[in-house]
């Protein structure tokens, strides 16, 4: 599986001789020999679908949310050797009572063509078809209201937290239902990303996570459930106390198998929930692909193959999107092509089984 930045797209694409990456990204999968072509939450970035928004008019130059239609906008950051986006406008910031949470305006389903909603056939060669957008229940709620202050409120202003967290709870539980409605049928799979984890643990105890957010990644699950759809989970950092409880409540596939992450490292993870669950991600963009070398990176691609390349479980790529600070040869490396001669070897490959 290969999964990139735009910056890391299109250095690749030129290394290779492509053009712009969304008219090349078959070409440029096949040309790295990835099975698929993946996105930062999903199995597929160009065959992820979701309904046309007809609202009003987006001014907030977003590429990839649609959380503007919570009214936060989102801003491009340059960093170092790349552009992410960030929200620093937090509208519930203020909110003291129950009252302004409700008076807040929630997105309106009016304004989304489901009907638009198809697989294009071709999108599927190098990606696995899916659906799952404004469903990342925490990261909205915690945009609306800032980290700090939601984080807080869970402790000790339970029930604003819940007024939050209820309402975009809900939407995204009618918007899910409709889109997937709309083309459940046709897809392989629902996809989740929601942020509640750090390097070292997770950004909430547990007992919260369970009190406020459970509730809901059930209610999206088991509709995806209703239609034979696998379901993808993505959550960053250290989320292993919780492992046990996605898996219990429907969850096929974890991403990113962040492995700098504490008790995250594939071993322990292939130890500790065998053939329950399907893996997507672990080979390191923090240290190993950055600054590593190609021994080190073909090591750890064995060691990957070594717990996992004859019973499967693993969908092995990079953990997350690869940042442009990484050599050509580094990322080459990961599916065993050199600059020399860009020669596959021989050696079998870890392929998807999704259990």
């Amino acid at each position: 599986m290969y999964r990139g930045l735009p910056e890391t797209d299109a250095k690749l694409c030129a290394h290779f001789g492509l053009g712009p990456v969304d008219e090349n990204w078959h070409e440029l999968a096949e040309r790295l020999g990835a099975d698929l072509f993946s996105g930062g939450s999903s199995m597929g970035r160009y065959a992820r679908i979701s309904p046309k928004y007809v609202g009003p008019a987006d001014d907030s130059h977003s590429l990839f949310h649609l959380d503007y239609v919570w009214g936060l906008i989102p801003r491009q950051v340059s960093a170092a050797t790349h552009t992410y986006v960030d929200w620093t406008d937090h509208p519930m910031a203020s909110y003291t009572s129950v009252r302004q949470i409700e008076q807040y305006p929630s997105p309106r389903i009016e304004d989304f063509d489901f009907s638009s909603m198809a697989v294009d056939a071709g999108a599927t060669r190098r990606a696995l078809s899916s659906t799952g957008r404004l469903n990342h229940v925490f990261m909205i709620a915690a945009r609306l209201r800032g980290m700090g202050r939601l984080l807080s409120d869970m402790a000790a202003e339970p029930i604003l937290a819940e007024a939050i967290i209820n309402k975009v709870g809900e939407f995204a539980v009618e918007f899910n239902h409709r889109a997937l409605q709309q083309i459940g049928s046709q897809l392989d799979l629902y996809g989740l990303w929601d942020d509640v984890a750090m390097q070292n643990g997770m950004m909430m105890s547990p007992a919260h996570w369970n009190r406020y957010l459970k509730k809901w990644y059930e209610r999206l699950y088991a509709d995806a459930k209703s239609h034979a759809l696998k379901v993808f989970y993505h959550c960053c950092g250290s989320f292993h106390p919780i492992i046990p409880t996605l898996i219990d409540i429907g969850v096929d596939i974890l991403d990113p198998v962040q492995t700098s992450a504490r008790e995250m490292d594939l071993g322990t993870l292939k130890r500790r929930y065998g053939s329950n669950v399907c893996w997507h991600g672990g080979i390191d963009v923090q240290g190993l692909l950055p600054h590593g070398s190609v021994t080190e990176i073909r090591d750890a691609v064995r060691r990957a193959e070594d717990l996992f390349g004859h019973n499967g479980g693993i969908v092995l790529g990079p953990s997350h999107e690869i940042t442009p600070d990484s050599p050509v040869e580094n990322i080459l490396a990961v599916y065993g092509r050199y600059p020399a001669d860009s020669a596959i070897d021989n050696r079998p490959h870890c392929r998807p089984s999704l259990r």
